[in-house]
């Protein structure tokens, strides 16, 4: 009689041991959807789409995503899609100007310079409404000095920036190879040039990136000199906006060596205006100018972004096995 109660005691024991198991494990499916109408855009005016696992009923952790000139938020689905499924809320707004924003009469600067605050604006209402998530930012070209001045404007939550291709300086090449009515259309300063030629030339190192965009039916196809040079206007600046950043905060920059939008070595000056002692830059070799941006992401590219968000307290698990997203 003793025996067999004492089988039965060990059986016991390696169900509920077994049992703990099974339950402590993340889920095997995540249900990430995509929501374009959040209380979060009505609440702020700026069109945006929020990524979140379903199956989670607050996010520890939340990455605020910033896309980069002529792109919009949706470009930044592949890498929120991802980041959903570990457990992330992720938040990407269109940049004024671009996207789902209606036509005005702003000039470009005056469409970033709002975007900052607009991004400013949305960390404050993402930090009152999850006290206790830890925030991040993710910034891509454009989107990085946008990220950077909101961040300086509001930085409650934050807990860290990754900066993705943040070069200063813009690249500049033979305008013959546009051909004759791209520079005559650039000579007239408002006239809107189709930038389809220099998309493929430039854009990407891999010719998918480019063509990705160009098929985007909210990206923008077309751009006025005076557009541009308000872009270049605002990049001029990203060493002043690092510099701006709370020392506190740890800083990932990463820069495509091959870049033929802004010369990579103008990324260096930005990095080194960043206060904060946690700071790391990682040159992605032969990568062109888009990084995170695309559904072509490096594994190298994921690979940096998940282990450094993992090293700063973001969230790691693994919990898809399939994602839906509705669209």
């Amino acid at each position: 009689m003793l025996l067999r109660f004492d089988f039965k005691f060990r059986d016991f024991c390696l169900l509920v041991v077994l049992g703990s198991l099974f339950f402590a494990m993340p889920p095997a499916f995540a249900l990430v959807v995509k929501n374009d109408n959040s209380k979060l855009s009505k609440s702020t005016g700026v069109p945006l789409y929020e990524w979140k696992d379903e199956s989670l009923s607050e996010p520890k952790d939340i990455v605020v995503g910033v896309h980069g000139f002529a792109q919009d938020a949706a470009a930044f689905s592949s890498i929120a899609q991802r980041l959903a499924a570990r457990g992330y809320l992720v938040v990407t707004p269109d940049l004024r100007g671009h996207g789902r924003w209606p036509e005005s009469d702003s000039t470009m600067e005056e469409n970033l310079q709002a975007s900052c605050t607009d991004v400013a604006r949305i960390l404050s209402l993402l930090h009152k409404q999850y006290k206790k998530a830890n925030i991040y930012c993710l910034g891509e070209s454009t989107g990085s000095g946008v990220v950077m001045s909101a961040v300086a404007k509001q930085s409650e939550g934050v807990r860290g920036v990754i900066l993705c291709a943040t070069g200063s300086q813009p690249a500049f090449h033979n305008p013959a190879v546009m051909g004759s009515s791209f520079i005559k259309g650039m000579a007239t300063f408002v006239t809107q040039v189709p930038i389809k030629n220099y998309l493929q030339h430039y854009l990407s190192d891999d010719a998918r990136v480019a063509q990705e965009m160009i098929d985007d039916p909210l990206a923008k196809k077309s751009q006025s000199a005076l557009q541009l040079i308000g872009t270049m206007t605002f990049i001029r600046d990203m060493p002043l906006r690092a510099a701006r950043l709370p020392a506190s905060l740890p800083v990932l920059i990463l820069q495509g060596s091959a870049d033929q939008i802004v010369n990579p070595e103008s990324a260096e000056p930005v990095f080194e205006a960043v206060r904060s002692h946690d700071k790391q830059f990682v040159p992605i070799e032969g990568s062109g100018h888009i990084l995170v941006g695309t559904s072509y992401i490096k594994p190298n590219v994921l690979a940096t972004i998940e282990s450094w968000l993992a090293k700063h307290g973001g969230s790691n698990s693994i919990s898809v096995g399939t994602i839906g997203v509705p669209q």
